[in-house]
């Protein structure tokens, strides 16, 4: 048996302390991570503006289908883009990655017809035409909170490894945005999730108030795995 952590509060406000889930990255990992940590805190607020749309000031159907859209991710999306392609402009990039991993957006991975894989991730982290893959690095704002559990089950799909394929992505990511409210409120839903027998997913917490960002790790089993664990 295993223990979650205790939360640190009560109410909407209340902070999660998160050290007990498992440690900040360091080391290697903790130098891409910084790079990504960097990228989003270098981003220009005025690019991202879109994303503060006021969901209480729409109707039902419309918030969905901006949702379905995600029209609200993609502004901080394309603007943290921008902000890693810089490091390459300038030559920083050889402080968190090697240069011959790129950086790649959406890619649908159903033309490598590799089984259960025909989805298209945020961004990949890898080197074209190799089978050196870094990274998988999925956006998500903290108010969707039943969109999270999603993104942790596709996440989990470029671990994969079979007798004619491999797609074993270093590290899985999951970025996510909001205000330190919405924040606390993912993090307990995150917690939720918490499977010690699972894969490694690295979360980034953005705090579009302070424009900083903050990383956990956590363990999370998919769904196809538990459901084979029933008896």
């Amino acid at each position: 048996m295993f223990a979650f952590p205790e939360l640190g509060g009560k109410g909407e406000g209340m902070k999660i302390d998160r050290s007990h889930w498992s440690p900040q990255t360091e080391g290697k990992d903790g130098t891409l991570i910084n790079g990504i940590k960097k990228a989003l805190e270098n981003m220009e607020q005025k690019f991202t503006d879109l994303s503060r749309l006021k969901f209480d000031d729409v109707d039902k159907d419309l918030k969905e289908k901006l949702q379905e859209q995600k029209i609200q991710e993609r502004p901080f999306a394309y603007e943290f883009y921008h902000q890693f392609r810089k490091f390459y402009d300038d030559g920083s990039i050889k402080d968190f990655i090697s240069e011959d991993i790129i950086p790649q957006a959406e890619v649908h991975k159903g033309y490598q017809k590799i089984p259960n894989l025909n989805r298209m991730p945020d961004f990949i982290l890898h080197k074209t035409g190799f089978s050196k893959n870094l990274a998988v690095i999925e956006f998500k704002l903290a108010s969707n909170l039943n969109q999270i559990d999603d993104d942790f089950e596709k996440l989990t799909k470029f671990r994969k490894v079979g007798p004619s394929y491999s797609v074993e992505y270093e590290y899985l990511i999951e970025v996510i945005i909001g205000n330190p409210s919405s924040l606390n409120k993912a993090g307990e839903y995150i917690r939720q999730l918490w499977d010690p027998t699972g894969e490694d997913i690295i979360v980034i917490e953005f705090n579009a108030d302070s424009w900083k960002a903050d990383d956990f790790r956590i363990k999370y089993k998919s769904k196809s795995v538990r459901s084979r664990n029933v008896i």
